[in-house]
């Protein structure tokens, strides 16, 4: 039975670093799919969305799942690129 994205984030949440590395995979292309559309650069979005994977990991124990986890990472991305 394959785990939900939700599901992985809770795991990793509680230590799991197996499930931290499926919601890194489940979060990265899309990371980098709205980096390089905000901006219009390849290497500069691969920069970013590294920082914004950064950001998500060390970040995660803060994600209260109040709204979809996908959500609460476009936020963080949208903030960070927008600065």
């Amino acid at each position: 039975m394959s785990l939900t994205l939700e599901q992985h984030v809770r795991r990793a949440k509680d230590g799991d670093l197996q499930a931290l590395e499926e919601v890194v995979r489940g979060i990265q292309d899309k990371i980098y799919g709205l980096a390089l559309r905000m901006l219009a650069h390849r290497e500069d979005a691969e920069d970013e969305a590294q920082e914004i994977l950064i950001k998500v990991i060390t970040h995660l124990s803060d994600f209260r799942e109040e709204s979809a986890f996908t959500s609460w990472v476009y936020k963080i991305a949208c903030n960070h690129l927008l600065t």
